[in-house]
């Protein structure tokens, strides 16, 4: 069953859209906000990527262990572009995360599909439109610049943002005629969202509900159609690497505290080769 169709899709319309009236009519505070954060990055943001495992060539011990060393390979040579070249670094992140996003979204193997590439484009770009200004010192930080000046008015960053609609309404119609109804709905429920919540709360709110979920659905199916496992033994193998990555996660808190820009390079390094295996999973399953 295509995503859109399945009933996770409708689950997550329907909570978004509650979510947007709750939030309309009674603002959050910041620490309600916090907790909220943590509870969805903890539960299903974090771990999403802790089945990646499952999904190597070779499922002997050694294989495994091949498999993970690529994978921190894969995070150093990442971390040492951000450390010579901070700049580059964050345009891979932005690059790798739009493809990510888009993909999960319309599961389509193709990294140049528009209306994936479009998403994913829109589920970065409108929320920081929308808050230039703290967006750009979150992207300061990352690239170890004190503050970052550089204005754009706002009915500039609008207009980009009206353009990037029309364009991704006729890639729907072009490539996702049957389907443009749902997949338009969806871009109304996350753009109102977006439009009514703070920058970073608004942002992993999405990623949870959405992104996350979206993958841990087609990790599923594609564990139960190839390894014929079941929906426990899928949720028993991400234990161990997601444990691993809630302490390690909590051990940066507790020391480091939350520096935004901070733990979005290290989401990046994760990012990278868990959307090196998705991509291929994708690739297998279609």
């Amino acid at each position: 069953m295509k995503y859109v169709h399945s009933p996770l899709f409708t689950f997550q319309c329907l909570v978004q859209g509650l979510l947007i009236a709750l939030f309309g009519l009674w603002e959050r505070t910041a620490v309600e906000q916090a907790i909220l954060c943590g509870v969805l990055l903890c539960s299903v943001g974090i771990p999403h990527g802790a089945n990646d495992h499952l999904y190597r060539q070779s499922t002997t011990f050694l294989g495994l262990l091949a498999f993970i060393g690529i994978y921190l390979g894969s995070m150093g040579v990442y971390l040492s572009i951000w450390w010579i070249a901070p700049a580059a670094a964050l345009l891979i992140f932005f690059a790798i995360s739009l493809h990510h996003f888009g993909q999960s979204n319309f599961e389509n193997p193709s990294v140049w599909y528009l209306p994936s590439l479009l998403w994913g484009t829109w589920l970065l770009a409108f929320p920081v439109m929308l808050h230039w200004e703290e967006a750009l010192d979150i992207f300061g930080t990352m690239v170890g610049r004190k503050s970052v000046h550089f204005p754009i008015p706002q009915i500039v960053r609008l207009g980009v943002a009206a353009a990037l609609t029309v364009c991704y309404f006729g890639a729907l119609l072009r490539y996702e005629r049957q389907n443009t109804a749902r997949y338009v709905l969806q871009w109304m429920v996350v753009t109102a969202w977006y439009w009514l919540t703070p920058l970073l709360f608004g942002f992993i709110m999405v990623f949870c509900l959405w992104h996350s979920l979206q993958s841990l659905q087609h990790q599923l199916t594609y564990y139960k159609a190839t390894k014929k496992g079941t929906f426990r033994q899928f949720t028993f193998a991400l234990l161990p690497f997601g444990l691993l990555a809630l302490t390690g996660f909590g051990l940066y808190v507790y020391f480091r505290g939350f520096a935004v820009g901070e733990a979005f390079i290290l989401l990046s390094l994760i990012t990278l080769p868990h959307i090196v295996v998705m991509h291929r999973l994708y690739g297998a399953f279609h």
